[in-house]
């Protein structure tokens, strides 16, 4: 009896480390990421470094937003990888490939390269989703930054006042939004500027980036590997294509399917034993007669 007690104690200790420094259970509270993982699930994710970085392509994490709180998506584009999002809601990145359902976010088909650490970044040579997501890169790595934005038809700058004649759904459009407003609603209200000017050049809104002494800034040298994580719901789902890239620091851990299934095999075990347990034993003779 000693024995016993002091093994489950050994056990129990074990099992309560393991809870506070190794993994870590996580309730789904909501459909996003299903069918992979149903909601109200309870999911176990590593916490150690170790497991972390063994994170690859397809696998689901345990991560934090900027505003501190926390989600399960998976990863679908690693450090280094060039993503490919149509606007049908189609995904492409490297083998991996898959589509949402009820895609809403991007209204223009995109190729996004998710940067790793040491890479350097121009802002000149960046499209339009991936300059958004360098400037908050910017913001993350404690950069101090202002923007400024200008309008222009082909190579001819145009007055940026234009912008205040636009709506974004039914509000007016205001000068003072528009240097941090997101690609998909600068490509709206380049939409609305073209339908009114004459010519065929292209309406383009171009951003400058300047330090606090007003230096422009042209580059960002990125301090973290990037991951572009996704849920598997399309639309009314908070990931990667509104939030940015999530940064190492940011991915708090790795999803063991190990937990899982070690809960599954002894909840069949005790379902099977307790369906034994509780079965009457049937004579041959009273099988015959059900049989009859």
């Amino acid at each position: 009896v000693f024995f016993l007690v002091v093994v489950l104690g050994m056990f129990f200790a074990l099992a309560l480390a393991s809870r506070y420094y190794v993994i870590e259970p996580i309730k789904m509270v909501n459909a996003s990421m299903q069918p992979r993982h149903k909601e109200l699930s309870t999911l176990g994710f590593c916490k150690l470094p170790q497991c972390v970085d063994q994170i690859q392509k397809n696998e689901t994490v345990w991560a934090k937003l900027r505003s501190q709180e926390t989600l399960v998506r998976k990863v679908i584009a690693m450090p280094g990888d060039t993503l490919f999002i149509s606007d049908k809601g189609r995904v492409k990145s490297g083998k991996l490939k898959f589509r949402w359902k009820n895609e809403n976010a991007f209204i223009e088909s995109r190729s996004i390269y998710v940067p790793k650490k040491g890479d350097t970044l121009y802002f000149e040579q960046l499209n339009d989703i991936e300059q958004d997501n360098a400037i908050t890169l910017l913001g993350e790595q404690g950069i101090p930054y202002t923007v400024k934005s200008s309008l222009w038809q082909g190579d001819r700058e145009i007055a940026i006042d234009m912008v205040g004649s636009t709506k974004l759904g039914n509000r007016q459009v205001s000068l003072q939004e528009v240097n941090l407003l997101p690609w998909q609603d600068r490509y709206l209200i380049e939409l609305q500027i073209r339908r009114g000017q004459p010519g065929n050049a292209p309406i383009k809104l171009k951003r400058e980036i300047f330090s606090s002494d007003s230096t422009p800034i042209k580059k960002i040298v990125v301090e973290n590997d990037c991951y572009f994580l996704a849920c598997e719901r399309g639309n009314h789902c908070v990931d990667s294509r509104e939030t940015g890239y999530f940064t190492r620091n940011r991915l708090l851990g790795r999803y063991l399917p190990f937990p899982d299934k070690v809960k599954k095999f002894v909840t069949t075990q005790i379902n099977h034993f307790m369906g034994v347990t509780g079965s009457k034993k049937v004579s041959p003779k009273t099988e015959a007669i059900k049989a009859e």
